[in-house]
């Protein structure tokens, strides 16, 4: 069975030896999900495995990990936020560019950013925005600290305001910075039309 969905179940057993550890794939799971959790990049985990397309990966096969199970996730590289990226749009059925030009201007691909405000990660969540997606949106319990699951917040986010704004791009993103309750009250503050055309032409250098 191919897997492309979003749950994310961990069950490790530490292998003899050389200080691996073995993963059975589950039903939901995704290879960028599973190597944010186990502190491994994507790249190292798809190379142990020799897996190709990080995007299929069958259920039940029984993955090696390159690094010890529990061990503090090692910073994500930016070629791993990318494919992060470029995979939940995919999911959502976004345009890779539209989400990674999203990211860029939030964070700069950067987990490690918090706002003044507390914004969090790649995407910038707010842990109440994340509270929301993970009981109403995608059902399960996102933690904002972890680079995929922040990414998932914030795509499954975007996804919500772009139904709610009748499919309206710059609405949806203006949605996203200032409020969509704000937007409609008040209209766009002028810093919130400079953020939305800065992600529009960062889309068209993501493209």
């Amino acid at each position: 069975m191919l897997v492309r969905a979003t749950a994310i179940l961990l069950t490790l057993a530490a292998l003899a030896g050389g200080g691996t550890a073995a993963y059975t794939v589950r039903p939901g799971d995704t290879l960028s999900g599973i190597a944010a959790r186990l502190g491994v990049s994507l790249r190292a985990l798809a190379d142990a495995n020799g897996i190709t397309d990080p995007d299929r990966v069958l259920a039940g096969r029984s993955l090696r990990v390159p690094a010890a199970a529990g061990a503090p996730a090692a910073p994500a590289t930016r070629a791993d936020v990318a494919a992060q990226l470029e995979g939940t749009a995919r999911r959502y059925g976004w345009s890779a560019a539209f989400v990674k030009a999203l990211a860029w201007q939030e964070s700069g691909w950067n987990q490690g950013v918090r706002s003044p405000a507390g914004a969090v990660g790649v995407m910038q969540v707010m842990p109440g925005t994340g509270r929301f997606v993970s009981r109403h949106l995608v059902g399960r319990s996102l933690d904002l600290a972890h680079t995929a699951d922040n990414i998932e917040a914030g795509v499954a986010f975007l996804d919500y305001l772009y139904r709610l704004t009748g499919r309206d791009p710059e609405l949806t993103l203006a949605g996203y910075y200032q409020g969509l309750a704000s937007v409609r009250r008040h209209g766009m503050h002028d810093g919130t039309r400079r953020y939305v055309a800065n992600v529009l032409a960062l889309r068209e250098r993501f493209r």
